[in-house]
């Protein structure tokens, strides 16, 4: 990557109310409880960097990330903090309106948004390489089902419906186990499994809630080995592989974490490059530039299925680069397998990262050997963290500590 890019890692999503429909009646405050993830692109920043956040973070925190070579060399806050969500405040900012206006570098977006557009309206400068428009189709589950069909991948069985029709079809046509999609959802926020009558009726309920033109995809519950994630960053010229890891779920499927693992299967592992680069081909055709990542499932007698796309940053992906940069000094060359792991861990401890880092004791990530706990610092949410281990046993040690620090 070239140096000299300012990140303004801003999330908003333009139908949050169908993603997270417990919150509708206040989405705006859910919203803006997203601000402190603006400070994950710390991780991501190199030395010649302008990141953009949204409130200071102590300086012994900077150090420690510039003497890993990550952090950026300037930080800056905005001045109003009333927006809806970050890239708002920014717009009510006229010093950091100023800033972006004479930036002529390149600038690094969590994901092409609407907020993001009508900042690029204000300064005169383009946030994202591509439209939110684009963003938002290949975030869509159901979309993704039609790329598949375009670029002739493996599929396996789906039905799409409303939650109408899927209700009904959940109620008398599904005995067997299945997973419930919805056609926008994050972090497995719309995705129910469905193995018991119990389940779903549950489904049924939680959809229900939604309203009816909302769509859902059901499909099979299959018998997983695996659920790989691969990141790819797209540019003019080329996809470029920078993360290959296993996601962690629940059996709820919610994620909370990846180990930055290479399929240890070649043929397999071939089969999921070869998958994952054409789906990011087809995402650059249609004009998307940026980080993309490409859930898959494998299967016990090892089919390869792609799950859907995320157009935009992964929660792994500040991870990938911290450790790409650290092990490798490019933060899109991958590291070698088995040493790292991006965690979240939830608890009742809202600490900032040199709290935490004092907590983890001797385990706390330090410099000098470029191993141990290295927390975010982004508040409230848990303990959101880059493992990095000297071998896969160290790294496995430092995920239970992470995991005991934080009360889980």
């Amino acid at each position: 990557m070239d140096n000299n890019t300012l990140h303004l890692h801003s999330v908003s999503f333009e139908r949050g109310t169908e993603i997270w429909p417990d919150h509708a009646f206040d989405y705006k405050k859910l919203e803006r409880s997203f601000k402190p993830l603006s400070r994950r692109a710390l991780l991501m920043a190199g030395l010649d960097d302008v990141v953009i956040i949204d409130k200071p973070v102590s300086p012994e925190y900077i150090s420690l990330l510039r003497d890993c070579g990550a952090g950026g060399t300037e930080r800056l806050v905005p001045s109003v903090t009333n927006g809806v969500c970050l890239s708002e405040d920014v717009a009510m900012s006229g010093e950091l309106v100023d800033v972006i206006k004479s930036w002529s570098g390149q600038i690094e977006v969590y994901m092409p948004n609407l907020a993001d557009e009508k900042l690029s309206e204000l300064t005169g400068k383009r946030m994202s390489a591509c439209p939110s428009g684009v963003a938002k189709l290949l975030n869509d589950k159901i979309f993704f089902t039609r790329i598949l069909e375009d670029i002739g991948a493996p599929q396996m069985k789906t039905h799409i419906a409303n939650s109408d029709a899927m209700s009904a079809r959940l109620a008398t046509k599904e005995p067997a186990p299945v997973i419930l999609r919805g056609a926008r959802s994050v972090g497995g926020s719309r995705v129910w499994v469905a193995r018991t009558g119990e389940e779903r009726a549950r489904a049924i309920y939680d959809m229900n809630k939604a309203g009816s033109d909302v769509l859902y995809l059901l499909q099979p519950l299959l018998d997983v080995k695996e659920s790989p994630n691969l990141q790819f960053y797209i540019t003019d010229d080329e996809a470029i592989l920078f993360g290959e890891t296993t996601q962690l779920l629940t059996s709820g499927m919610e994620h909370i974490g990846n180990l930055f693992d290479r399929y240890p299967d070649s043929s397999i592992r071939d089969e999921l490059i070869e998958q994952g680069k054409n789906l990011a081909l087809e995402a650059a055709s249609l004009g998307y530039r940026g980080v993309i990542g490409v859930d898959f499932v494998v299967t016990c007698d090892n089919k390869v299925y792609a799950v859907e796309m995320n157009a935009r940053h992964n929660t792994s992906t500040h991870a990938l680069w911290f450790v790409n940069r650290l092990l490798n000094d490019d933060p899109m060359i991958e590291a070698p397998s088995g040493l790292a792991a991006f965690i979240r861990v939830p608890s009742n401890k809202n600490l900032r990262a040199m709290d935490w880092l004092e907590a983890l004791g001797g385990d706390a990530f330090h410099t000098g050997s470029g191993t141990g706990v290295l927390p975010y610092d982004t508040e409230g949410f848990g303990l959101s963290s880059v493992i990095v281990g000297r071998d896969e046993e160290d790294r496995g040690r430092l995920i239970e500590k992470a995991r005991t620090v934080a009360g889980y």
